[in-house]
């Protein structure tokens, strides 16, 4: 194995959840091996994104079609994607690198799994085939240097909020759940128990969430000085609430943050949705027996688990299929 660092890129659509699932692949790889990561954020139109990937693939074959730099002298010899925008480009560099480039893809294809050296998917999907590894729930950016380095900048801020603190993570609808008026009730109900057990509450949102859901957060982080509601201005906490929480509530909806809660080692409960679980009750059990991850019933006491670290497993096996074909 070469002692240079792998030239390795992180192809995505630019979204954070997704953007984040190939960073904490690539990074956790570069914990291994040495690697020289860039992000390459897909360039498209919004009509050709909502074209199939195969058909993407057959009207924009060249690496270049999706704003990658090409030619290469030599290409990536690791390239990490994640989300329906990454498929199309990573064939493309596949096709046009062969055996010196291995192509790694996040989350469940859409097309037949062997267009790609490796895929990665979570257990809770049923997909499965020769180059397929599962792991239990997705990849993450979560290790506790990282949580340490992130807390920095907002230490003055936390300190204004006594502990215990109390994480939030609120999701939104999705293809299985829905976040309606009557769900958002309860969990503020979660919110004001907490709160009247004199902890702080550090909330924040995702892309999903409802405005009208943001709206009520911000005006009780605005009347409650133990409330800090992240509204997407200004530098993201997310990271900070993690590392300074003493206990994590998560929406049921996202396996994104239930993973990294979990990553973190520190009591993650759930807070429910509307909608039916389906495959996602494979998730809650999988979480349940590692985790102990259990629905809020008012108390943050839990069970002692060691941090879930799915993604370190994962990159030892990207690390060891490079090492077989000599990619690296």
């Amino acid at each position: 194995m070469s002692a240079d660092p792998t030239p390795c890129w992180v192809i995505s659509d630019g979204r954070r959840g997704i953007e984040n699932q190939v960073l904490g692949l690539a990074e956790a790889v570069s914990r291994l091996h040495p690697c020289d990561i860039r992000t390459q954020i897909i360039k498209t139109s919004e009509t050709f994104t909502a074209l199939p990937p195969n058909l993407q693939f057959i009207l924009k074959p060249q690496p270049g079609d999706y704003g990658l730099p090409h030619p290469l002298t030599p290409p990536p010899r690791l390239a990490i994607g994640c989300g329906r925008q990454a498929i199309a480009p990573l064939r493309t560099l596949k096709k046009t690198y062969g055996p010196d480039i291995f192509t790694v893809y996040v989350q469940a294809p859409r097309i037949n799994p062997k267009r790609f050296d490796l895929v990665i998917v979570p257990t809770h999907d049923r997909v499965r085939a020769k180059n397929i590894v599962t792991m239990t729930g997705s990849p993450n950016r979560i290790t506790p240097d990282r949580l340490r380095t992130e807390m920095k900048p907002f230490l003055a801020r936390l300190k204004t909020l006594p502990a215990p603190r109390v994480t939030v993570l609120i999701g939104g609808d999705s293809k299985t759940h829905i976040l309606d008026k009557t769900i958002h009730a309860q969990h503020l109900d979660a919110i004001h128990t907490l709160l009247g057990q004199h902890m702080s509450l550090l909330i924040t949102s995702s892309r999903r969430t409802p405005d009208w859901v943001k709206a009520d957060y911000q005006a009780l982080s605005d009347s409650h000085k133990r409330v800090w509601f992240w509204n997407g201005v200004g530098e993201n906490p997310y990271f900070a609430f993690l590392g300074s929480a003493n206990a994590i509530l998560v929406t049921e909806d996202s396996t994104n943050m239930l993973t990294e809660a979990c990553a973190t080692g520190k009591p993650v409960f759930t807070l429910p949705m509307s909608g039916k679980p389906g495959k996602f009750a494979k998730l809650y059990t999988e979480l349940s027996q590692r985790c102990h991850v259990s629905p809020f019933m008012g108390s943050i006491d839990a069970t002692a688990y060691d941090p879930l670290d799915e993604t370190a497993r994962i990159a030892n096996i990207v690390l060891e299929r490079l090492e077989h074909m000599g990619t690296i």
